[in-house]
């Protein structure tokens, strides 16, 4: 009986540590200088640091969709933005530097630009292939050269025996959970 007990107390432990280590989130926000209303936005694709082709358009496209549903941002549509910026010789898919956004945004008219990273965009390898995403955004006004939000959030996925995550959905719950912070940050 003993045994049993032991048992059961370490998949309950193992269970916890399981669910402790699935999701971490970092952020820095300057609460009274985000103003969501009249705020007119670009989201620039995001920097695949992966061996995922194309990971920083998909994350970057899955952003701008939170942003439109969450947010009253007038966000700039992509395809404008690439019209806006043809000619010019700045490769969007390696913005990371901040006087590189500022610049790109002063081209572009925005009031604001979004840029940043993915760090993580893979199956992880175990008993079961469990999607993992790690993303890294800024959030930097134009006008005032300052990044007034930055996030950073790593999650793994899967679910015990009932479902299954796609690495699709648990972008989107990355997405969705940083912008949910940024959000509410702005109306405070």
């Amino acid at each position: 009986m003993k045994r049993m007990t032991r048992h059961g107390s370490f998949i309950g432990l193992m269970l916890l540590i399981f669910l402790l280590s699935c999701s971490y989130q970092q952020n820095f926000v300057k609460h009274k200088e985000i103003q969501s209303r009249a705020r007119l936005v670009a989201v620039l694709p995001l920097i695949n640091l992966t061996s995922y082709p194309n990971a920083g358009r998909i994350l970057g496209d899955i952003l701008s969709t939170a942003l439109y549903a969450k947010t009253d941002f007038v966000i700039m549509e992509r395809t404008q933005m690439l019209e806006n910026l043809k000619g010019k010789e700045d490769d969007l898919d390696l913005i990371l530097d901040k006087s590189v956004a500022l610049k790109v945004g002063k081209q572009l008219g925005v009031d604001t630009v979004i840029f940043g990273s993915v760090s993580e965009y893979r199956y992880k390898r175990g008993l079961d292939e469990n999607p993992v995403v790690g993303i890294n955004i800024r959030m930097l006004d134009i006008k005032s050269n300052k990044i007034l939000w930055a996030g950073s959030e790593s999650r793994s996925g899967g679910c015990f025996w009932i479902c299954e995550d796609s690495l699709n959905r648990v972008a989107q719950k990355v997405c969705n959970d940083l912008v949910d912070v940024m959000s509410k940050s702005a109306e405070k």
